[in-house]
């Protein structure tokens, strides 16, 4: 059963930042200071990121449902990775689909990846080439459907797997939730790709992008929340000035 998220009240500051704007080369230097400048380790913001989005699912979902996380190789992925370890521990039949080989995989997803392998590789399912297609059964039969392919920072027609991935997704009843943003949408320009995954809603990080106040792309992100990762608002507010 669903219910909507609690209406926040008070406007905190994070609230005041949801309205600011922010292309995918601000949003990289963001992250690159805080690492850099403020020893945030980039795993740290990660786990932030999935923490937000678990805290968003479980408001949003009254009680647990079989739950399907695409992932791709990159560090978007390993906001999926994160997300499906955290759900699990709150009682959910979650799993993470991501394909191989694990050698592909961004470093810091290749830890979240062996992260979920410690737990007996339970929710976490690296699909073989030859493995690919049989996902989209999967997908077919699950509850809610989380896209954590490709980020901000992806170009291009999104490639097999995913987008044969996306086409299922697309076709599914499931609730479809975009981590960051939808796949095959363009963060700064709103062009879309062949196929895009087509959101119900969609978790973005820190600030809204360029690309979600344009109004055709509008249509792919569904309803738009926008998420703090840990990253003190003064680093927002000086890049802004």
């Amino acid at each position: 059963m669903q219910r909507q998220a609690d209406t926040e009240t008070s406007v905190s500051p994070w609230q005041r930042l949801s309205s600011s704007v922010l292309n995918t080369s601000q949003v990289r230097l963001i992250d690159q200071i805080a690492i850099d400048r403020y020893g945030m380790h980039p795993l740290v913001l990660m786990e932030n990121a999935a923490l937000g989005c678990v805290d968003w699912i479980r408001a949003r979902f009254s009680e647990p449902i079989k739950t399907v996380v695409l992932c791709g190789p990159g560090n978007n992925g390993g906001d999926g990775l994160a997300i499906t370890r955290h759900l699990r521990c709150h009682g959910w039949d979650c799993q993470a689909f991501i394909p191989g080989p694990l050698e592909k995989f961004s470093s810091d997803t290749s830890h979240q990846a062996n992260i979920l392998q410690s737990g007996q590789g339970r929710g976490l399912n690296i699909v073989a080439p030859k493995d690919w297609n049989g996902v989209a059964d999967t997908i077919q039969s699950a509850h809610l459907i989380l896209d954590a392919m490709l980020g901000t920072g992806a170009r291009g027609n999104p490639r097999s797997p995913m987008a044969e991935w996306i086409q299922a997704a697309n076709k599914a009843s499931a609730f479809k939730l975009a981590i960051d943003i939808p796949t095959g949408v363009n963060a700064d320009s709103g062009q879309l790709s062949d196929p895009t995954f087509q959101a119900n809603a969609t978790l973005t990080f820190v600030a809204l992008k360029p690309s979600m106040l344009d109004q055709l792309a509008a249509q792919i992100y569904g309803q738009i929340a926008v998420l703090p990762i840990g990253i003190p608002e003064q680093f927002i507010e000086e890049l802004l000035q």
